[in-house]
């Protein structure tokens, strides 16, 4: 009779850093500086608009449309940019909505709905920022990425086996974005930005709460 020593016993082994700021800034690259005019350059604001357009969904607690944000869209953008440049920008609350969990009778997800307005400035915020931290993402995260899916992620899966790998662990954070620490949330984010505008433009939206 053979033994077999449990896998669950074995120290996992990682190149990777272990802190999370060495997760961000693995190279020690350099912070961003200046960043918040190129967020409300009308070219980004125009290209945010694109997106948003695009996406469709519905209006926030405004109660503004897509369609309707559109037929003055030029005026629009051109406040956003005159707000995001004098620093007066202040997001609305979001309007918030329960949504039913897939094949989980009773059970709800909340989902929160930003104004069109709003929704165009956190596209043009990450329009500008989203290059600064897309490569120090690890290569298995999938999750809210560009480019990415979850068929991408069940390649990965499929590609792991192959290489002999036996265990798959699928975790999942509860109510992560209700229920993130903001102040460390901006600490990390301070390890790539270092625009104080941008920051505190940031710590505007994550603040302005919900409104059921």
């Amino acid at each position: 009779m053979t033994t077999r020593k449990s896998s669950f016993s074995e120290k996992p082994i990682s190149g990777h850093p272990r802190r999370l700021a060495d997760w961000l800034n693995p190279t020690g690259a350099r912070k961003f500086h200046s960043l918040v005019d190129k967020i409300y350059k009308l070219e980004n604001l125009a290209l945010a608009w694109e997106k948003v357009k695009e996406n469709q969904g519905a209006g926030g607690i405004d109660g503004q449309s897509v369609k309707e944000f559109g037929e003055n869209a030029a005026e629009n953008l051109r406040r956003l940019h005159e707000e995001l440049k004098r620093d007066t920008y202040c997001p609305k609350p979001v309007r918030r909505l329960m949504i039913p969990k897939a094949g989980q009778p009773g059970k709800y997800r909340p989902l929160g709905i930003p104004t069109i307005y709003d929704r165009v400035c956190q596209q043009a915020i990450l329009n500008r920022i989203e290059p600064i931290f897309e490569p120090v993402f690890d290569e298995a995260n999938f999750g809210y990425r560009k480019g990415r899916s979850g068929k991408g992620a069940l390649s990965k899966i499929w590609k792991e086996i192959k290489a002999g790998h036996e265990w798959i662990v699928d975790a999942d954070l509860k109510d992560f974005f209700g229920s993130v620490d903001h102040k460390k949330l901006m600490v990390l984010v301070n390890q790539r930005i270092a625009d104080g505008r941008v920051l505190k433009l940031i710590e505007s939206i994550l603040k302005a709460g919900c409104y059921e």
